[in-house]
């Protein structure tokens, strides 16, 4: 490979500073100086505005149908990206649930039997089946979720309360634990685990409700059940089941879902902060929420909310409500869909549980009026009675599956479908490209071609060396803070470094370590990637607000490193060579954005995650940033590395679990796909590890 005698640039994700005149040298403690944006974060430089902005461009572009016919040439495509962005495309095949009675209690009123039955093979749910005494059999029943209640779920007093006023009005009620609640709130069930979910094209929610279809079929299993006559209902993260199980289960004759409901453009907006269960990979690209209730036209639907919650806005709930209610009257069901408000901030309250004790009653037994109905002679016992339990040992069976296990699994199955290297040269310039083209793809697509820009913010001299601190405009009206260093008094240099991660920010990187050793011999640039250093903010918001939105923060991250590099490769108008030096989450970074289509020279990398395997794992030590969804299913970090080996690539450790390097034999069979590639293309010598 050819390298440009004049200039050789190392690509540093970090800030380089210009150096001023030695009396306008600031104090090294002086952040200010350093910064990109000194008086706070701008509007073009905000990732969090950047997300919501984005997706709702697209969702502003939904549209009501104007007829009937409009509306169910639509309706195919809506279920089936429904069904792909909760991970169940295809549906899991409905193998033996092996449901059994663990357990039987008497109260005035009711009976409670203790179930457990298996959603998927060794993967249990513990729930509770209300009968009614006194009724006619077979009777209706409606399954009821529990919202984010951790530590009680099924068995949480609010909980309890909404269930026994169903059981009440005649119907029998099935009560499950959610993942990660109540008696399964247990090693490998954590709600965090969703993120890794998301890399085998997995999702909290899809699993959740997979657990609920798979309860309806337990209901209709059962002799004292009608199962024409099945409902469901929940708050909170019960109320998201409801919404997203029911239009992909039809046997589903009436829904409520409460303190859920909203639109998508008002939720992401003002809502806030999430669990990861809330977020469906690009849902916000292909539908809004009043779509996927008109779904269920014309099965009764109802949203009922407090007009005082702040997660879900009541003006979102009011514009869904409004707008799915047209879709039921092209269907002549106009009072098929209804939304009761509670002047209440977010919760079960009794006026919401009354109003769909009301609503179910009409609709699954017959009775003639849909009002609330009072809740009285209703008491929710202790939530750990052990009558409320299903596992009897308080654990689940030997060897039962977690949602680790499964995730480990699925990345087994899917990176054996391309863990073979190619047979030869021909091959692999066949497949490169075409892995190219499936990684933007699951990246939310590359951006549209943008000349990076940079505008200085601030220059000055410190210890030898011209920082310049810049603003980077990487794509059109987004800005990433950079700083630019260079030696006072050096020669014109033929190494620029470009580096990534691996530091607290751009000051600290060029006041001490790798990049400020590099400054001395040559031109640095260190960049903040969006949401990281000056931009940084809640990252739980900023990872899930992009994964929402169909491309992923680690993705947008890539591209600013790539547009880095594409910048410096061309600055003052002449065309150097780059280099990166990444270390931890930026190491990855470094590589895709080589991977891709950055112009780096070399790649020297410290720190490397060396298999997405790695990430799965109960602690989940690894960052939330890396969670790029359904990427297992395309490549794993050995082929991006592969697609890499043009450049030569000096790796300093690959990461396992705990964040731990691995031990040389097993770094060296991490490493074995990419030697391969290396020698087919005669490149060999280029990857190296320390």
């Amino acid at each position: 490979m050819k390298i440009n005698p004049l200039v050789c640039l190392f690509l540093f994700v970090f800030s380089a500073p210009v150096v001023p005149a030695a009396e306008d040298a600031p104090d090294t403690g002086d952040e200010r100086a350093w910064l990109a944006f000194p008086d706070g974060l701008v509007g073009t430089a905000d990732p969090l505005r950047f997300l919501i902005e984005g997706a709702q461009a697209s969702l502003r572009q939904r549209s009501d149908p104007e007829s009937r016919e409009a509306w169910l040439a639509r309706v195919p495509a809506l279920k089936r990206d429904l069904a792909r962005g909760l991970g169940l495309a295809p549906l899991p095949p409905r193998t033996p649930l092996n449901a059994r009675v663990t357990g039987r209690a008497q109260r005035a009123f009711y009976r409670v039997e203790n179930v457990v039955y298996e959603s998927r093979p060794g993967f249990y749910v513990s729930a509770n089946v209300y009968i009614p005494e006194g009724i006619e059999l077979p009777a209706p029943a409606v399954v009821v979720a529990a919202g984010h209640a951790m530590d009680h779920g099924k068995n949480h007093d609010l909980y309890q309360l909404g269930q026994l006023s169903l059981v009440k009005q005649g119907m029998i009620v099935l009560a499950f634990d959610p993942i990660g609640q109540g008696e399964r709130k247990l090693p490998g069930f954590a709600h965090d685990l969703g993120y890794g979910s998301l890399l085998v094209g997995q999702t909290n929610e899809g699993r959740i409700v997979w657990d609920a279809i798979r309860a309806v079929d337990y209901l209709v299993s059962r002799a004292d059940v009608d199962a024409s006559r099945i409902g469901i209902a929940g708050n909170s993260g019960g109320g998201e089941l409801v919404f997203y199980a029911m239009p992909l289960d039809e046997r589903i004759k009436a829904g409520a879902s409460f303190c859920f409901v909203c639109s998508y453009d008002q939720w992401i907006e003002k809502g806030g902060n999430h669990c990861i269960c809330n977020h469906l990979p690009g849902i916000t690209r292909k539908m809004e929420q009043f779509e996927i209730i008109g779904l269920n036209a014309p099965r009764a639907f109802l949203a009922g909310n407090g007009t005082e919650d702040k997660i879900f806005p009541i003006d979102g709930v009011r514009d869904t409500i409004r707008r799915a209610g047209a879709i039921y009257a092209l269907h002549g069901a106009p009072d098929h869909i209804d939304a009761v408000e509670a002047p209440l901030p977010h919760g079960w309250s009794q006026p919401l549980r009354e109003a769909g004790a009301g609503w179910l009653s009409h609709w699954l037994t017959g009775q003639e009026r849909k009002e609330a109905i009072p809740e009285t002679g209703i008491v929710a016992e202790a939530p750990d009675s052990p009558d409320l339990k299903a596992f009897k040992s308080g654990s689940m069976p030997e060897g039962a599956e977690t949602v680790i296990t499964l995730n480990q699994q699925l990345a087994r199955e899917q990176i054996g479908t391309y863990a073979a290297a190619p047979s030869d040269s021909k091959a692999w310039e066949l497949r490169a490209p075409q892995w190219r083209e499936e990684l933007w793809a699951i990246m939310g697509g590359r951006p549209k071609p943008f000349e990076p820009t940079a505008r200085t913010v601030n220059i000055f001299e410190w210890e030898g060396l011209r920082v310049e601190v810049l603003a980077l405009m990487v794509e059109p009206g987004f800005e990433i803070g950079a700083t630019l260093a260079t030696p006072v008094d050096g020669a014109a240099s033929d190494v620029a470094s470009l580096f990534v991660g691996g530091f607290e920010s751009r000051g600290a990187a060029l006041r001490d370590g790798r990049a400020a050793a590099a400054a001395r011999n040559g031109t640095v640039l260190v960049i903040d990637p969006r949401g990281s250093g000056e931009s940084a903010r809640n990252l739980n918001q900023l990872v899930s607000g992009g994964i929402v939105m169909g491309r992923a923060l680690f993705a947008q991250q890539v591209w600013d490193v790539v547009q880095a590099a594409r910048w410096l490769s061309h600055r003052n108008g002449a065309q150097v060579t780059v280099q990166a030096n990444g270390e931890g989450d930026g190491a990855l970074l470094a590589l895709y954005a080589a991977a891709l289509e950055a112009p780096f020279e070399r790649l020297e990398l410290q720190n490397l995650l060396a298999s997405y395997r790695y990430y799965l794992e109960n602690d989940q030590p690894q960052s939330i940033l890396l969670s790029l969804p359904s990427v297992l299913d395309v490549a794993d970090v050995p082929q991006i590395i592969a697609l890499a080996v043009a450049a030569p690539i000096h790796i300093d450790g690959l990461i396992g679990f705990g964040k731990a390097r691995l031990a040389g034999e097993l770094s060296e069979r991490e490493l074995a796909y990419p030697r391969a590639v290396a020698a087919l293309t005669g490149r060999q010598e280029g990857l190296k590890l320390e």
